[in-house]
């Protein structure tokens, strides 16, 4: 299945995902933002192509093991999220690395042989665009009902959900990272009725989710991937 060339920011996603939801506390906050491919080292890969929807549907490597690649250059690395798209000419998987301490990973790896083509330097938690006055406002704003105390209850019940996201094997996040990114299409042509009715169906998953246990969480994760 081909991918079109959709921009995937976990704004958008936590409207319309579970585990987005849960990261957006963790992540920043346009995980697919530019690569700034103008400061990053020339790449040398194995298709060429003009367009994401310029190539063969069977050339590709399959997304969960340009993610476990991904993972492998990065100590103790997590694949968060990934796309596939077009950089310096070649296609390629672009994946978010989360690693120890909450420091963020950018890789880009061959979307033909999976090398890793390009890994950069890790981001601290603390300068996450996230961390900005808007983005704080924005999580005030959302919590605005809960106590100080309640919102970090809040805040570790969803870094719960990250952790039982990243419980999942490789290629159920890669499955549910398919499924988000093809929701995220169909998303943007519904009503604004139905675009509603899906964010509340979210929310209303959401709460279910969020007392649970992580083992508890995981194994509803698990659940949800298997029946997509």
């Amino acid at each position: 299945m081909k991918l079109s060339k959709t921009k995937i920011t976990l704004p958008v996603l936590f409207a319309i995902g579970i585990f987005s939801i849960a990261l957006v506390s963790y992540s920043p906050v346009d995980v697919s933002a530019e690569y700034q491919e103008s400061t990053m080292p020339q790449i040398s890969g194995t298709i060429t192509v003009d367009s994401i929807d310029d190539y063969p549907a069977d050339s590709t490597i399959a997304l969960s093991v340009a993610m476990a690649v991904a993972e492998n250059s990065v100590e103790n690395g997590k694949a968060m999220w990934g796309k596939l798209d077009v950089v310096q000419g070649f296609l390629v998987y672009k994946i978010g690395i989360l690693a120890n301490d909450d420091v963020y990973h950018k890789s880009i790896i061959d979307a033909g042989n999976g090398q890793a083509l390009y890994v950069s330097d890790g981001v601290s938690k603390d300068n996450w665009k996230h961390s900005d006055d808007k983005s704080h406002k924005k999580w005030k704003d959302h919590h605005s009902d809960l106590t100080p105390e309640q919102r970090e209850i809040k805040k570790q019940q969803w870094g719960e959900v990250r952790d039982a996201f990243f419980a999942l094997s490789l290629d159920e996040r890669a499955k549910m990272i398919m499924h988000f990114m093809t929701m995220k299409v169909q998303f943007e042509s519904l009503t604004a009725e139905e675009k509603d009715a899906k964010k509340q169906e979210m929310k209303s998953m959401m709460e279910e989710l969020l007392p649970l246990s992580v083992e508890e969480k995981t194994q509803k994760l698990r659940e949800f991937v298997n029946s997509l």
